[in-house]
């Protein structure tokens, strides 16, 4: 174990350092409704392989924002109110990741969440290529899970949050960029 997660964390560390020599990637959170099937975007960030920030937006969804969402990053129906629909926010957001891969703190779940809301918004769907930063860090950090038969996941490290910090997807898209950092340097 000891050898693999040596060279596990390594591995990720030289990720980290390939990422930060290219600017061919960004880096993207979502903010939800929720975390099921009908979820929706309810705030978007996009910043640049510099840091810049591309794209911070609040999204209007189709449905109610429910209390549990609320709870978790603070954004309300009534701040989304006059909210651009995903639709409206679609072609700056293609804009700014065209010929980019995506980097996300937890991937599967911002990609899924892009998916569901193109859907519903009856625009076309982001195609391009994803990857996970969260997997990338756990392979770094290399604390084993037996229950998942992998490197354990850990919440994203906001190490300057006040105490009752609520999530804000810029906020984490800059959180991202500094375990990026973080990993780079070993």
């Amino acid at each position: 174990m000891a050898t693999r997660t040596g060279r596990d964390r390594e591995e990720a560390s030289r990720w980290a350092r390939r990422l930060l020599e290219r600017t061919d990637w960004v880096i993207l959170d979502t903010e939800t409704t929720g975390l099921d099937a009908s979820a929706e975007v309810v705030q978007l960030g996009v910043l640049g392989s510099d840091g810049s920030t591309l794209v911070d937006t609040l999204v209007r969804p189709r449905g109610r924002i429910p209390r549990d969402a609320v709870a978790i990053h603070g954004i309300t129906d009534t701040m989304v109110a006059t909210a651009p629909l995903y639709a409206e926010v679609y072609t700056t957001l293609l804009g700014m990741v065209e010929s980019k891969s995506i980097i996300a703190y937890n991937a599967p779940f911002d990609r899924k969440m892009l998916i569901q809301t193109a859907l519903s918004n009856r625009v076309a769907i982001i195609s391009n290529s994803w990857e996970c930063a969260m997997e990338q860090y756990a392979r770094f950090l290399g604390q084993w899970s037996s229950r998942r038969g992998s490197y354990a996941w850990v919440s994203l490290p906001r190490p300057d949050a006040p105490p009752g910090y609520k999530h804000q997807a810029i906020d984490d898209c800059r959180a991202t960029l500094a375990v990026i950092r973080r990993m780079a340097s070993g």
